[in-house]
């Protein structure tokens, strides 16, 4: 009933919460061991890729804001809007970070490989979870 769709709410908020974090975890793996950072700052360069400001903004905005949001609409949306917002942008979060894992595969795997298959396993949980919603019975949370 009302408590179940509560837990899934929180489940659903929680794996969200932990795919931005993760998201973040990954950007600091990549940038901060080696000198990625001081490259971009001198060449405006990202793995080869020419980056400007609104590129960058976009990028910090699909890192951070997009699964922050998610997670406090996970609580606050009504079903089914809910479930179709979860599963449509937990199956783009899932592609995103499987296409990310393998273009750099074949680079030789390091950490960041790591927290990439996490943020896979996170995406698709939350597909999981989408996809499994419970239907209210009586009343909605």
């Amino acid at each position: 009933g009302r408590m179940e769709l509560l837990a899934w709410k929180l489940r659903v908020s929680t794996l969200w919460i932990f795919l931005g974090v993760g998201m973040l975890a990954g950007m600091f793996a990549v940038v901060m061991p080696s000198d990625v950072l001081g490259k971009y700052i001198a060449t405006g360069e990202f793995e080869g890729e020419k980056i400007d400001a609104t590129l960058l903004a976009l990028m910090v905005m699909l890192f951070c804001l997009v699964p922050l949001t998610m997670a406090f609409l996970a609580l606050v949306l009504r079903d089914p809007i809910n479930r179709y917002a979860n599963a449509i942008l937990g199956v783009v979060a899932t592609k995103m970070w499987a296409w990310d894992l393998a273009e750099h595969s074949s680079k030789g795997l390091e950490i960041g490989a790591l927290i990439t298959v996490t943020l896979i396993i996170a995406g698709l949980l939350i597909v999981w979870h989408a996809w499994r919603w419970p239907k209210p019975t009586g009343s909605t949370v």
